[in-house]
């Protein structure tokens, strides 16, 4: 049956995120949220920031959250606050969003960048270990797709070396993998709330959360121009705080965000069935202990059919697959200057050839994640 010939309910659109979904499932209460900051008068930091704060480091199991402006300044915040300086290097990922990498060269310092697992995507730690030189004071896991890197693994190499442990936690939000939640062994985490992750805010938002007192007030003094009171300025800092509206929005959608986790996860094993067995379509491995929130529900196409070729065939039929990430992190043209080319890291670069991410968002139904799945398959075989 073609495309223009199959049922209307069988060819509604699908796509990676639904944002009216879940303004319609929360509504009434983020309209409440935002009048109550309009008409408090406190739009920057204040009580929401601080409400956010508490509960979000609260889920997490650890003593402090710093709200700032974004994911991007969490993730530059929490090295700084680290005492990552100009000129030191930081361990991180080949394969993730550029910001991981990026906010390393921003402040100064240079991405020294480690392979990942093939079966996972995740940062490698035999690897890390290896790319450590004498210039190294921090290595920065990412925790992709939903899923935490080996944080155990990585405590252990950063004890042995003395290095400082910053997780890039952005799409993990409520994770957990080996009984540990993200930041509870790290020395620092940081969050993105940007719209489209398993806690998005009405705007842009991140949060840095840590077990550490000093850790946390360096952070809010960097984050206040480098002040710990009005006024007086101890560092050089930047202006990165988060706002109330974009907290409040935040602090309506966290006591939903297990059970939007949950069914993420209910979805996510609903595609598993549909794939196993299949040559084509493999997803991304799940380790053992991983309680993973699925931010992405990304598989690897291996058959004699392109990724990209995939992609267009779902996007003929309304299914808008993703791609995360077409290009690794090394091959981008800002990346030159730290002396990587083709070929350095190959697992990154295989995947940036075949992954493709499902739509895996709560508001889908059991019969869309099974249309995709249908959908998918037949393509990647060549029989769409």
């Amino acid at each position: 049956m073609s495309p223009t010939t199959r049922p209307a309910a069988d060819h509604k659109p699908i796509a990676p995120v639904d944002l009216a979904a879940e303004r319609a499932a929360v509504g009434p209460a983020l309209e409440e949220a935002v009048l109550r900051v309009l008409r408090s008068g406190q739009y920057i930091l204040g009580p929401e920031v601080e409400k956010l704060e508490r509960d979000f480091a609260a889920l997490h199991g650890v003593a402090h959250g710093v709200g700032v402006a974004n994911g991007t300044d969490a993730i530059a915040i929490a090295l700084r606050s680290a005492c990552v300086r100009p000129g030191d290097h930081v361990v991180t990922s080949p394969f993730t969003f550029f910001a991981s990498a990026g906010a390393v060269a921003w402040i100064g310092a240079k991405p020294v960048l480690a392979d990942v697992e093939l079966d996972t995507a995740l940062l490698d730690p035999a690897k890390a270990e290896a790319a450590i030189d004498a210039r190294t004071t921090a290595i920065l896991p990412v925790h992709l797709y939903g899923q935490m890197a080996d944080m155990r693994a990585f405590r252990a190499l950063a004890d042995r070396r003395q290095l400082a442990l910053v997780e890039d936690g952005a799409q993990s939000h409520g994770a957990s993998r080996d009984g540990v939640s993200c930041a509870q062994l790290g020395d620092a985490c940081a969050f993105s709330f940007y719209p489209t992750k398993n806690l998005g805010a009405c705007g842009e938002g991140g949060m840095i959360l840590t077990r550490s007192d000093a850790l946390a007030a360096r952070a809010r003094r960097v984050r206040e121009h480098g002040s710990p009171v009005r006024y007086t300025h101890a560092e050089l800092g930047t202006n990165s705080r988060l706002q109330g509206i974009p907290a409040a929005t935040l602090n309506v959608k966290l006591p939903h965000l297990a059970a939007w986790n949950e069914r993420r996860r209910a979805l996510a094993a609903r595609y598993d069935a549909a794939f196993r067995g299949s040559a084509e379509v493999v997803p991304l491995a799940r380790r053992a202990g991983a309680v993973h929130v699925y931010h992405q529900y990304t598989v690897r196409i291996l058959g004699s059919v392109s990724r990209d070729a995939v992609v267009e065939a779902l996007k003929a039929e309304r299914i808008a697959l993703a791609v995360h990430y077409p290009s690794p992190v090394h091959l981008q043209e800002a990346a030159q200057p730290w002396g990587y080319g083709p070929g350095d890291f190959p697992n990154a670069e295989r995947l940036a050839r075949e992954v493709v991410c499902l739509p895996v968002h709560p508001f889908l139904s059991d019969a869309d994640v099974d249309r995709v799945a249908e959908r998918l398959l037949a393509a990647a075989a060549g029989r769409s």
